[in-house]
């Protein structure tokens, strides 16, 4: 059973796996060995069956804007952008210029640079500074989880 499944069968899991999404691609599984080198902090990066139901609901809504809060080295920005159209766009916020830095290398890698915009400062303070006329058709919000109700503010 997947390390991150709360509450779930094994039964169900296996299910969900070998009916709800494809394996990642080259791609995803080099960034995934890549961030599990890491060490412990690797566990911050999403499953592969996440970032498939991420790329299915930016597909399956139409988005064409969406906001990343954390980004870490980048799984869940590849998977959001690959669902947007080719005119969209993903602002990614996040503190480390070392974790996103590998980010950055996979987003070339995709061929999904042109898509995804980065702005390395504190969430909050990027959210706040926002025009109040932005808007976003999906946000994904994994950073610290204690800082959540501010980024929702």
């Amino acid at each position: 059973m997947g390390s991150k499944s709360l509450g779930q069968s094994a039964e169900i899991y296996d299910y969900v796996i070998a009916h709800g999404s494809e394996p990642p691609d080259d791609v995803l599984r080099a960034l995934q060995e890549e961030t599990a080198e890491i060490g412990v902090l690797a566990a911050m990066q999403i499953d592969a069956e996440q970032g498939a139901l991420l790329t299915w609901l930016t597909r399956a809504l139409g988005v064409r804007r969406a906001i990343e809060v954390g980004t870490f080295t980048g799984y869940s920005s590849v998977c959001i952008a690959r669902g947007l159209p080719e005119d969209g766009a993903l602002l990614c916020l996040d503190v480390s210029e070392e974790w996103t830095s590998i980010a950055r290398r996979y987003w070339e890698r995709a061929g999904l640079s042109k898509r995804i915009e980065l702005r390395l400062a504190p969430a909050s303070e990027t959210l706040e500074a926002l025009p109040m006329e932005e808007s976003f058709d999906l946000a994904f919000i994994d950073a610290d989880k204690t800082s959540y109700a501010s980024y929702l503010a």
